[in-house]
């Protein structure tokens, strides 16, 4: 897995959730130390900080690539630069090897099931109807992705309310910062009203942005898709 910074540091349980799921589905799991993606300082136009992340991210990977390995990733954002932006950051015999072996965790975990694995090793709904309001994030949306969180909750055994808000409001940093506060809240007041008027057992996103705004509106953080379904447990 390539756990970005955030998950590493801030959202620590989130990483451990990855780790235990993947695991339960009969995953081998190698956590490599590396750098963030390069993206932060790519949506501030800092091009040559991006491009020097991405020569080390790759570093820290290639070896793993040109063994076969898979490259599952937490973020969704960090997935869009491994499939997008490291073309024109990194040269063709490194970018392209990269993005055809990484993966949105979900859409990992939706393979995995498609080709045999057992729902039985997640944390199942309890039967009753339990209830899940999902937000996609826009990077995930873009890439066609946000579908396998949809059909892997729908497996087990989840019945999905899912938004059609773009964009939580907080768009990368953009809500981060003082001066776009207000903006960023008032974007958002669509999201929460249809996730409070949802009114599932479950509110759940995926992304650090998104569960970040989403505390914001809601006054409590939602949890990241894969804390649902992963199995109870201590991840070392």
């Amino acid at each position: 897995t390539d756990p970005a910074p955030a998950t590493n540091y801030v959202d620590v349980d989130r990483g451990k959730a990855a780790v235990r799921a993947l695991e339960a589905l009969g995953v081998h799991v190698e956590i490599p130390d590396l750098p963030g993606s390069g993206r932060p300082p790519l949506s501030q136009g800092m091009i040559a900080t991006a491009e020097s992340a991405a020569e080390d991210v790759y570093a820290g990977l290639a070896s793993h690539v040109d063994a076969g390995r898979d490259v599952v990733v937490i973020e969704p954002s960090d997935l869009a630069m491994f499939r997008g932006d490291y073309d024109r950051l990194l040269p063709e015999e490194s970018s392209e090897p990269l993005a055809e072996h990484s993966y949105e965790l979900l859409e990992y975990v939706y393979g995995l099931l498609a080709n045999g694995a057992d729902t039985d090793g997640l944390n199942l709904a309890d039967g009753d109807g339990e209830t899940v309001a999902y937000h996609a994030h826009c990077q995930q949306r873009t890439m066609g992705l946000d579908e396998y969180s949809v059909a892997v909750l729908d497996a087990c055994g989840y019945d999905v309310t899912t938004s059609d808000v773009e964009c939580c409001g907080m768009a990368g940093s953009f809500g981060y910062k003082e001066q776009y506060y207000e903006l960023a809240m008032d974007v958002g007041s669509n999201l929460e009203e249809q996730l409070r008027d949802a009114d599932c057992d479950h509110v759940i996103a995926s992304g650090t942005s998104c569960t970040d705004q989403i505390g914001d509106l809601l006054g409590e953080e939602p949890p990241h898709v894969i804390e649902l379904l992963a199995p109870d447990g201590e991840t070392t």
